[in-house]
């Protein structure tokens, strides 16, 4: 906490409100936030005509460990042996949260005075924690316009914004002390392009940039290709969790009649786990080939996201997506790594995109229905 604090005091507290780049207030305190260990994600996305739009987001859950009853199944040495152990483990996640919270707290309370506007909200009773932070800097010099829900302003128009939200308190469901949080940072780049300037994400020119890495992974031994079908009509039902799926996004629920149907076709390839080094190459170069893509092609809705590695087991991680938003057409890179490989999706839905469990190893997907290879 006293290098954060130090960075803090000795950064520049002269941000205006017309600079060129994201303010470095709020890279400090998202590099902070890593240093705790709180994953803090980057895309970078052009989907509307307000230009080039940067995210940085992460999230801070927390939750206490109550103490065991004693209800007879142990001795009271050992019952107070695991209460000591669980109270280790309250304190450090508390200790985390807390580091997390005042670096949050300082941060948005320095940068208040120089931001176009900014909100900052604290209830503290009994145990009970409610924080909800929001500032924001103006696009040269529009006026802003926001709105509420709650105590918690958003702003729809502003060159950057940053908003933090917590909330803590019993619940009496578990038995414990729940608390999350959730930071934001957005800044967009304008470029100049107007809606009619924009056009759909060009698929075929991107593929055939990425085409010469994908032939690479064929010559490793054991590596292999695969079709991938997915597909929902209407009137299916699949929960996500409780059903077949890990994930479902909504492609088109905000315009018009969205019968919640979709297609999802393209090609998996899969690099045994035995060569590492040669998917983490693989992976830097699709990843360095999809950045220089998207960042020379500003005209071409897509978003974009920064990683550096694959993800294990059910975290799929997006490369990008190519957005068709005034057709009904979404472009995935993907990549995925389990106990077997590395996996890669290249793969185009039309309609929603409902991303099934077990895909890895499935055939096909139809209305819930799995086969196997």
């Amino acid at each position: 906490m006293k290098k954060f604090l130090t960075i803090m005091l000795l950064a520049t507290l002269s941000a205006t409100a017309h600079s060129q780049e994201a303010n470095e207030r709020l890279h400090q305190l998202e590099t902070y936030l890593k240093e705790l260990e709180y994953g803090v994600s980057h895309e970078q996305s052009n989907t509307h005509e307000r230009g080039i739009t940067h995210r940085w987001r992460t999230s801070f859950p927390i939750y206490l460990l109550p103490h065991p009853s004693n209800n007879g199944n142990m001795s009271e040495e050992q019952r107070q042996k695991v209460i000591h152990s669980i109270d280790s483990i309250n304190a450090r996640r508390e200790e985390q949260m807390n580091k997390a919270l005042d670096s949050i707290r300082i941060a948005f309370a320095a940068l208040g005075k120089y931001a176009s506007e900014s909100y900052l909200y604290e209830y503290h009773k009994d145990g009970t924690d409610t924080i909800k932070y929001s500032l924001a800097f103006r696009q040269e010099e529009d006026s802003l316009y926001s709105s509420r829900y709650g105590n918690q302003v958003y702003f729809h128009n502003a060159r950057e914004v940053a908003s933090f939200d917590y909330q803590k308190g019993y619940d009496s469901n578990y038995n414990r002390v729940n608390g999350y949080g959730s930071y934001q940072h957005v800044y967009t780049i304008p470029n100049g392009i107007t809606w009619d300037d924009l056009k759909p994400f060009d698929f075929a020119a991107f593929e055939a940039q990425i085409q010469p890495v994908l032939k690479t992974l064929k010559k490793l031994k054991g590596s292999k290709t695969y079709p991938v079908y997915w597909r929902h009509d209407e009137g299916f039902e699949d929960n996500v969790g409780n059903g077949g799926l890990i994930s479902k996004v909504s492609r088109q629920s905000e315009y018009g009649d969205n019968k919640h149907t979709g297609l999802t076709t393209g090609t998996h390839y899969f690099i045994p786990i035995q060569y590492k080094s040669e998917a983490e190459a693989i992976y830097h170069q699709l990843d360095s080939l999809t950045h220089n893509y998207v960042d020379n092609h500003p005209e071409q809705q897509y978003t974009y996201y920064y990683s550096s590695r694959f993800l294990p087991h059910a975290n799929i991680t997006g490369i990008v997506e190519g957005h068709d938003i005034r057709g009904d057409k979404d472009y995935h890179l993907k990549c995925m790594m389990d106990e077997e490989g590395y996996h890669i999706l290249v793969i185009t839905t039309k309609g929603e995109l409902w991303t099934p469990k077990d895909w890895q190893k499935l055939k096909s997907y139809i209305n819930g229905e799995k086969v196997y290879r």
